[in-house]
């Protein structure tokens, strides 16, 4: 049933009768007449064109516009992947070996300059991705590589690529020790190498190259680490933290190079290798390191307990690999929590119920820490932030209360809906202070 409208009768009325047949003379007199308002109900299922003011093509004249046809598309896997420096990678595998042998061969010298770069040699240049060697190519490389072997060279710079992506910090700080076991492992081969293939001033040389990136690296990954994870608990009071964490990583690292070196020594991790027909990989120094680190993870007699390598460090190191890598992972978390607090705690609730709930919070954290067993020096540390941390997670909350006020101004219709007053601290203190009576 159509019901009619409530309107004005225009000059619109005029014109659809006018277009229906009606007189020109009528339409001309009715154009010039005052509108008269009025009410109209229409009783029915249907209602004529003009009363409606609708306009309704022919549909004798309506032509489809034409087919169409649809693909779906399926994601491509690739993209999908997490793009991971050599130092995050779970696994080394032959193959994997072989294609970056591979991909070695169109290497070229470059530059930056400015917002261009340029390229330092001649050689011929080939843009490819690893998925787009084909397999035939591939296993005809492998067999040119078991002819002619790597050579007697130590690949530096594939070393110093591989090394490039080394720093840590909240958006990575689960890899630390993954990250500490790669260079490591990749330094105890290197050296094993170069003690074993060169001698007298040849020998010095290599050694000199070693150290010097095996230095800069690990201090690449101690200075991240404390300028982010040793930042943030200094930011909650915690004076000389992030000197701390520094020495603490130097020494990780270290001591986990003492431990490859050692197993090393110990063990023929090229024995595998001696049965195989692809000889060159005893002289790819990044999977010999990953057959390394996988020997050595097994291994009953894994040296995890090692003092550091440097002898200086045995007495002064602040904190040992258990300490670093679960101070990592509770600062990310604190972190985490003080970017979005609105996710952890409703502000349209009583600002009693945010100390009561604070309270139960730092109990939580408290049973985590107890449950690493963590050295009594970072346990403490770690119950120092807490009252700094609350802090600041009351001023993240004031924040996203700041954002409310500000949208309340230009929408005064939504200040009755959304809060805008700062959280209340004394009540948050009160009912915190009461919750451990």
């Amino acid at each position: 049933m159509f019901i009619g409208k409530i309107g004005v009768h225009s000059y619109l009325n005029t014109v659809i009768r006018n277009h229906a047949g009606a007189d020109r003379n009528t339409a001309f007199t009715n154009r010039n007449r005052l509108s008269v308002r009025q009410d109209c109900f229409t009783s029915g299922s249907a209602q004529s064109e003009w009363e409606s003011g609708i306009y309704r093509p022919d549909g004798r004249n309506m032509r489809p516009i034409g087919s169409f046809e649809y693909t779906q598309v399926l994601p491509d896997e690739r993209l999908k992947a997490e793009l991971l420096p050599p130092s995050e990678r779970a696994s080394y595998t032959e193959k994997d070996a072989l294609l970056n042998q591979y991909l070695k061969q169109y290497r070229i010298e470059g530059r930056i300059e400015l917002s261009s770069s340029a390229q330092n040699s001649t050689e011929i240049v080939r843009v490819i991705l690893p998925d787009q060697v084909c397999e035939d190519e591939l296993e005809s490389f492998r067999q040119k590589l078991n002819e002619e072997g790597l050579g007697t060279e130590i690949d530096w710079r594939g070393v110093d690529a591989d090394f490039v992506q080394m720093r840590t910090g909240f958006f990575n700080v689960e890899r630390l020790e993954m990250k500490a076991d790669y260079l490591a492992s990749r330094y105890a081969v290197l050296k094993d190498r170069i003690q074993n293939q060169y001698t007298g001033d040849q020998q010095l040389l290599e050694m000199e190259k070693l150290e010097q990136i095996y230095a800069e690296t690990k201090e690449e990954l101690a200075d991240s680490y404390a300028g982010s994870i040793g930042d943030f608990y200094e930011s909650l009071g915690q004076t000389g933290v992030s000197e701390d964490m520094k020495t603490s990583v130097l020494a990780m690292v270290d001591k986990k190079a003492a431990a490859y070196e050692e197993y090393l020594a110990q063990t023929d991790i090229y024995a595998e290798t001696d049965v195989s027909s692809d000889q060159w990989l005893k002289q790819d120094d990044a999977y010999m390191a990953a057959r390394l680190r996988e020997s050595f993870a097994v291994s009953a007699g894994e040296k995890e307990e090692l003092e550091p390598a440097n002898p200086e460090l045995a007495g002064r190191v602040p904190y040992d690999t258990k300490d670093i890598l679960f101070a990592g992972t509770y600062a990310k978390s604190l972190s985490e929590q003080l970017k979005r607090p609105e996710m952890i705690w409703n502000t349209r609730e009583k600002d009693s119920a945010l100390g009561t709930f604070l309270a139960a919070r730092e109990s939580s954290a408290q049973k985590e820490i107890e449950e690493a067993d963590v050295s009594g020096r970072l346990a403490e540390m770690l119950h120092h932030v807490w009252k700094p941390f609350m802090e600041k997670f009351m001023d993240a909350l004031d924040g996203s209360l700041d954002e409310n006020r500000a949208l309340a101004e230009k929408k005064p219709w939504i200040s009755g809906l959304i809060r805008t007053s700062h959280i209340d601290r004394r009540q948050v203190y009160a009912s915190y202070q009461n919750s451990f009576r």
